[in-house]
């Protein structure tokens, strides 16, 4: 900058542009994600039937806020932490007969598991229900009392009957909800410290049916009955050694890891910086610009030709900080001193280091450097 230029203080369109690229970029990078979440389903959300996630009409999602609403933590849980839940949570089985034998012999060893949904198993003697037989039956749909002992059954009152449903005779379990003399709604078996239920149809604890008669006091009472209960919704494919992937499956993890990669991107392109465009020259052999860098500063280096090489800081240190200002390069000295004094830095102290005496040992020209780029980050406010 030579003091008998003429000042131009209004910055042009391309200075201005530049120093307001960090603020763009950042407009830029909060639209793109607000765009994404527009365009994208919610994180937290799926679409599995009787899903403790599922919004939708097949889903069991109110019935899990209700039992949150209650004091009563809900969770998903894998294979492995189905079969390893404590007494005090009730375990509720989402299509018992998708089981391996395995599985299903684990799971028996729980103290409290609810099993939902026979509608896959029914003609059936699965091992889990000790005796009865999943049906299917063609009658017409009727409201019918509980007629048992059952707490669960007595607070819900009544239900409608549905196709699905358990048959059969046993003293160990307390069949309720008559459809006709061997056929029931719901089934629940009590012994000091093991709980069993059986919801033949899983339709009751979804969110179209959950509010049906007394479906959703059936289905609180019946699972809601320990502080915690664990949703495991199994496929034929689930094997008790398999690693548990929750954490590598959850909705948050690609969003998370986008917005990271997004934004170390935004800080190197808004705090980047470029040693400037090269300057093409016929030359016999192409160098790398990073080496002719190295080799000039080696030269200058060995001349000592400090004064030279403080020029050169003093030089692009003076350019970078008009930019950051919003000062003209074309402008004075005396422009750019009064723009930075108006940040709070004392005039006398950028006089010294960008217009005063060279350097005479490479100690003070690393010093200088040192000094112009605190100077820098001052003013920028880094």
């Amino acid at each position: 900058m030579k003091a008998t230029q003429v000042a131009v203080v209004t910055p042009t369109s391309r200075e201005r542009l530049s120093a307001a690229r960090p603020g763009l970029l950042l407009v830029a990078f909060t639209m793109i994600i607000l765009v994404a979440i527009a365009l994208f389903p919610r994180g937290g959300y799926d679409d599995a039937p009787v899903g403790i996630r599922n919004k939708g009409a097949d889903g069991a999602r109110a019935l899990a806020q209700v039992l949150r609403d209650h004091g009563v933590s809900v969770r998903e849980v894998s294979v492995s932490q189905a079969a390893s839940v404590d007494d005090n949570t009730t375990l509720v089985v989402i299509f018992p007969s998708r089981m391996s034998n395995e599985v299903a012999t684990a799971l028996e060893t729980r103290a409290n598991v609810v099993y939902v949904g026979l509608e896959e198993a029914y003609g059936s003697f699965a091992p889990y229900m000790d005796g009865l037989r999943a049906t299917r039956t063609w009658k017409s749909s009727r409201t019918t009392g509980a007629n048992c002992s059952s707490q669960a059954a007595q607070k819900a009152h009544s239900l409608t009957t549905s196709d699905y449903v358990v048959s059969g005779t046993s003293s160990q379990w307390e069949l309720c909800f008559p459809v006709d003399d061997s056929s029931y709604a719901y089934a629940e078996r009590f012994e000091p410290g093991r709980f069993r239920a059986l919801i033949p149809d899983s339709v009751r604890l979804r969110n179209r049916g959950i509010t049906n008669e007394g479906n959703a006091a059936l289905a609180i009472n019946a699972i809601g009955r320990t502080p915690k209960v664990a949703w495991y919704s199994p496929t034929e494919s689930d094997k008790l050694t398999d690693v548990d992937q929750n954490i590598a499956q959850s909705p948050y993890i690609a969003p998370a890891f986008l917005i990271v990669i997004g934004a170390g991107l935004l800080a190197a392109a808004a705090r980047g910086r470029r040693l400037g465009p090269l300057t093409p020259e016929r030359l016999p052999v192409e160098v790398p610009a990073s080496e002719t860098l190295i080799g000039k500063a080696r030269l200058m280096r060995s001349r000592r030709a400090y004064d030279h090489a403080a020029r050169a800081l003093r030089s692009a240190a003076a350019s970078r900080i008009a930019t950051s200002l919003g000062v003209a390069h074309t402008s004075d000295r005396e422009t750019l001193i009064g723009a930075i004094e108006r940040q709070g830095l004392p005039a006398s102290r950028s006089t010294a280091l960008l217009w005063g005496p060279p350097p005479t040992s490479e100690a003070e020209l690393v010093r200088l450097a040192n000094d112009l780029d605190s100077l820098e980050k001052e003013i920028r406010h880094d």
